[in-house]
């Protein structure tokens, strides 16, 4: 890797204010998903955009103080996705990275959190 993406990615990895701030917001959080049914309330569509307007300003904080924008960020980005795993090691950050987006990935984390937080 290298580039914005490489830096993208140990900060991801290796940055334990941002590891912290995400889970802090899911215990914090987590109570509303304690219910087991598969039901989806729309207080988790209102959570979940919380959770992404905090990644997204971590995620712009860290751009910003590596001397990157977000307008690089997501041109590297594309360009990754576009040339895809077998000429691009970034485009496997790439799937990782947008696992980390999706919302029924967030609801199932959310869900773990509780179940934990429960014990």
């Amino acid at each position: 890797m290298g580039g914005v993406i490489e830096d993208v990615a140990e900060f991801l990895f290796e940055d334990a204010e941002f590891g912290t701030a995400l889970e802090t917001f899911a215990k914090d959080n987590c109570k509303a998903f304690a219910d087991e049914s598969e039901e989806h309330k729309l207080e988790y569509t209102e959570l979940y955009q919380k959770y992404q307007g905090l990644f997204e300003s971590k995620l712009e904080a860290f751009l910003s103080s590596k001397g990157h924008t977000s307008e690089e960020f997501m041109k590297a980005c594309q360009e990754a996705a576009e040339k895809g795993e077998e000429e691009d090691e970034n485009a496997a950050f790439l799937t990782f990275l947008l696992a980390l987006c999706d919302y029924e990935t967030f609801v199932e984390m959310m869900r773990e959190t509780a179940q934990l937080e429960a014990m």
